[in-house]
């Protein structure tokens, strides 16, 4: 699935201005008129990224959740086997979420 950032184009480090500019470029590519669906796509990410508040809340809430087999898998590398903590299962997820 594609993120805002991979719709407009943009860094996930892209300051207001980048984002904004690089969403009126996609606009004149796309015209709501030619491409009324791309536009639509368009329009949702700029909405989605187009403050830091937005962003920060994007990054925050819009990740994919981690199969618990992943977590399983991640917390039996580690080592020898081990009862599963609070600790192992946040490493875990932590790890996961930045594959």
């Amino acid at each position: 699935m594609k993120t805002p950032f991979d719709i407009l184009g943009v860094n996930e480090d892209a300051n207001d201005e980048a984002i904004k500019k690089a969403y009126l470029q996609k606009v004149r590519q796309y015209p709501p008129e030619r491409a009324p669906e791309q536009f639509k796509r368009i329009r949702s990410a700029f909405e989605a990224i187009q403050s830091l508040h937005q962003r920060l809340k994007y990054q925050l809430f819009h990740h994919e959740a981690p199969s618990i087999s992943a977590l399983l898998e991640h917390g039996l590398e580690m080592g020898k086997p081990q009862r599963m903590t609070e600790n192992v299962l946040t490493q875990a997820l932590a790890a996961s979420l930045n594959q």
